[in-house]
This record gives C-alpha cells, structure tokens and sequence, in this order.
C-alpha cells in the first residue's frame, strides 16, 4: 500500500514538473514572439537565406529568429510535455534529466543576468524528488 502512494506522488511530482518545463518552452516563444513580430516579414521574404555576415554578425532579423523559433523554446516545450507525458505513463526520467536541465540553467543564468534560467532547477529538484521517492 505505501508503494503505490509513493508512486502516486511520484507520477503527479513528474507530471508536474514537465508542465513546468512545456510552460517555460511556450512562456519563452510567446513573450519572445511578441516582442519580435515586427521582424515576421524578413522570416519569410528570403532575407534570411544564407546570410552574407554568416553566424558571426547576425542582423536584427536573424538576431530575433535565434531568440524566438531558433531558440530553446519550442524543444523546451516538447521536452515538458514528454515529461509530463511520462509521469502520466506511471515514469520517471532518469535523474540525468533534471541534473542537465538543471545544469543548463545554471550556465545561463551565470552568463545571462537577469534571466528566468535558474527557473529550470524547479522542474528539476521535482524530478530528482519523484525519482528519490520512487526506490
């Protein structure tokens, strides 16, 4: 009996956190995307096919593709929904998962300030607990 309730708590400990994680992805493509329509139309009218500076020197054009669509967002999202996808399966990631995600946000927010990265090691300690509660 006390297995399944640890197990319980494990699955909606895992659920939860890739819910956290799909909303950081979504949260940092909306809020990005907004800030960035008014480059839409260079997306789409070729401008940003083989750019002549390269990656090096990126025009504010192909600077905001990185920050929106180009950027972590959309695999953070399909990474929160696995996750959350696997806890509703009655699965937990391995602990690797959260130790990277974790360890992701750390380097960015060292680098980056101010910046929502630290915001990762809350999916992760969740993670890292359900895998502990689950033996």
């Amino acid at each position: 009996m006390r297995s399944e309730t640890i197990s319980s708590v494990s699955n909606r400990r895992v659920v939860l956190a890739g819910r956290v994680v799909a909303a950081l992805g979504a949260l940092h493509l909306a809020i990005t995307g907004a800030l960035n329509l008014g480059h839409l139309p260079a997306w789409f009218n070729g401008e940003m096919w083989l750019p002549a500076n390269g990656l090096s020197d990126l025009t504010p054009a192909q600077g905001a593709f990185w920050l929106v669509v180009g950027s972590f967002a959309v695999p953070l999202l399909a990474m929160g929904l696995l996750i959350a996808w696997l806890g509703r399966a009655g699965l937990v990631p391995p602990a690797y998962v959260a130790w990277l995600l974790g360890g992701w946000g750390t380097v960015g927010a060292l680098v980056l300030e101010p910046s929502p990265f630290l915001l990762t090691w809350v999916p992760a300690i969740m993670l890292l607990r359900a895998g502990r509660s689950q033996g």
